[in-house]
Order: structure tokens, then sequence, then C-alpha cells
């Protein structure tokens, strides 16, 4: 959902209807998962990602059928095919992914897209369901609505079908992952993509110095929910950290206590003020995180770690990558934390056998 608030932004300002692409089906490996969304506008609007950059063209030149027609149109690619080679893109990905193309009026923003971003906001979850497909059964394709939520019209009708789609959303959610179902309907059956909507992940800093500023840019890039924590409030400032969700100043008993932390959160330490990194410490460790670091060599690690249980602390924090630098640092340690938050191995992708982009 990282690329959500770009295209209700893009949704509200463009003078022109538009197409929306969502990735509805994964089969095999693929750059993006199911879920991922893009807006294609004749004038060049172009917000979003559905690809590695093979699928995008393709998309293009259906635009003007898409903008014409009312009724949202799907769409299959092989990626493994020699079709890959026509269509001039040469990526192999060995997988087939189905893409759902639906026509936008400028300015209205569907409903789910504005009830999504606000659940961001918040850091609730829920889930969106799109059929994208229908057999036998009379269901509108495209769009979507928040399951749990008032269904569109036809699908008010469908109280079996609206049955199926919550367990199957509820199991979604559970599973973190979007997932194509087939659910019985009215009349036949229907496709349909459920989204979950989750919080992005959250980077919870202590310590405002100038070592943090990389990471807290480098967190907000990736589309992270950024928290910056510190005593000192002439650090704490707009200024110094422009892309900051939240910027909360005192003492760490005071500003860490009423964080909304989760198991979707990271805490990193580094104020280098050693009795204000073991305050936070002593705070962030009784909290649910999902990662807790702490920088600095390994006696002084040890020091502020003597009465905390060490195993709940990655302390030194980070990856071992070589790193000299303060970004370089700071990107050692984020990639640690995407590592642990996604409970994978941070290992060299050359050294697995496995898929690169498993399979939801």
């Amino acid at each position: 959902m990282k690329d959500l608030p770009d295209i209700v932004d893009a949704i509200t300002s463009m003078g022109e209807p538009a197409a929306l692409a969502t990735l509805v089906r994964v089969t095999g490996s693929a750059y993006r998962k199911p879920g991922a969304r893009m807006i294609f506008g004749a004038d060049g609007l172009r917000r979003g990602l559905i690809s590695a950059g093979c699928l995008e063209a393709d998309v293009l030149e259906r635009l003007d059928s898409v903008l014409a027609g009312e009724r949202p149109q799907v769409v299959k690619y092989n990626m493994g095919s020699e079709l890959d080679l026509v269509w001039g893109t040469g990526m192999g990905c060995e997988g087939t992914v189905e893409v759902l193309l639906e026509r936008v009026a400028p300015g209205e923003v569907p409903e789910w897209m504005n009830q999504c971003r606000e659940l961001l906001v918040q850091r609730r979850t829920g889930v969106v369901a799109t059929v994208f497909a229908a057999r036998g059964a009379e269901l509108p394709l495209g769009s979507g609505w928040m399951v749990g939520g008032a269904p569109p019209g036809p699908f008010a009708e469908q109280p079996l079908f609206l049955a199926s789609l919550g367990e199957a959303a509820a199991a979604v959610l559970a599973k973190g992952a979007a997932v194509p179902v087939t659910l019985a309907a009215a009349g036949g059956e229907a496709d349909v993509l459920l989204v979950p909507i989750l919080p992005p992940l959250a980077l919870w800093i202590w310590g405002a110095g100038e070592p943090s500023r990389p990471i807290a840019a480098m967190a907000h890039q990736m589309g992270w929910f950024v928290g910056v924590a510190d005593h000192r409030p002439a650090l704490v400032t707009r200024e110094r950290f422009p892309g900051a969700d939240r910027l909360a100043v005192g003492p760490p008993a005071e500003s860490l206590r009423s964080l909304p932390f989760d198991r979707r959160s990271a805490a990193l330490v580094l104020s280098h003020v050693f009795e204000r990194d073991r305050e936070a410490l002593e705070e962030l460790v009784k909290a649910p995180l999902g990662y807790l670091g702490l920088q600095g060599n390994r006696k002084r690690c040890a020091k502020l770690l003597a009465n905390l249980d060490p195993a709940d602390v990655h302390a030194p924090a980070g990856l071992d990558l070589g790193a000299d630098t303060p970004e370089a640092i700071g990107l050692s340690m984020l990639a640690e934390i995407l590592a642990t938050l996604t409970g994978r191995p941070a290992t060299s992708l050359r050294e697995g056998t496995g898929p690169i982009h498993p399979p939801s």
C-alpha cells in the first residue's frame, strides 16, 4: 500500500480519465505481488508500480481501449514465454501475471481508497475485496470495497457469497498477504482479490543527532512510518527531519512511554548519551516491538545491557556490510530491521535456492 497515497493524490488532481492497473494474480515468480497498483494517464501521468518495467509498456498500448470502455478488463501475461521477447523486454521472469485494468474518472477517488488511506494513518487493519472475474454470476468487475462495510449494490443480494468472503478475508488478514480466491456466488462463481491493509512498517529512533538523519530519510523513502525522539529540543525539529511522521521531545520515560508500538515496529537507540540511552532501553524492552537495536561498539553495548536481557536487543545493531559512513551504517541497520520484521535470513541471494519472491 506504499503507493496508495500517491495514487489518491493523482486521481484527485488529474484533469482527464486515467487507467488504474491492479496486479490480481501471480503464478510463479514476479517482481511485484498481488495487490500492487499503478495509474496511467494519456498525459504521461504515472503513479505506483506493477512490475520491474516489463508490463507498463503493454498497458500503455491498451490505454485507449481502457479509457473508451466502461467495463474493466483483465490481461494475462506469461513472462516466461516467447511473447516476452516479442514485447521487447526480454525479462524472462518465469511467472504468469494477471492485471485488472479499469477506467477512473478525474476526481472520483473510490471510497475504498479513502478508507484505506485513513486506516494507514491510524495504523489500523482491514481487507479490500475486488472482483476481477465472474462466471455465471451477474456481478460487476473492478473497483472494490472494504470487507465488513456496505458492499456495492449487487453484492448485497449475495448473502452466501458475503459470508464466504468474510471468512476468506479473516484468513488473508491473519496471513498478511494479498490472495486471489474463488468464491461461489448465486448463479456461478467469482474470482476476488483480497488485499490486507496493514500498518506500514514503523521505525522509532531514540536520538536525533546527525547519524539519525540519513536513517530517517531512507526509512521514509521506503514508505515506513518514521518517529524521532530525543531529550534535546534543538535537535528534534522538522527542518532536521522533514520526512518524519512524528517528533517527540523529552526524557525517555516521558517521550517513549505513550508511543503506539506494535509488532510491525522497530526501534533504534542511538543518542550516544549513555544515561539517556540506558533509560530508553529500559522503556523499549517493555514495548511490543518487532525489533529493538542499539548502536555502538560491543563494550559500550555490554555496559548498557548489563541489567537487561541481551537476547531482547540487537546490539550492536546492523548487518556486517563493511559500513564506515553514517549512510552506510544506517543502511546496514535498516537491512537488519527489514529482515527481522519480514522473517527473512538476510543472506546473499546467490546462496539461496528458493524463489527470490516466494508466492503468497
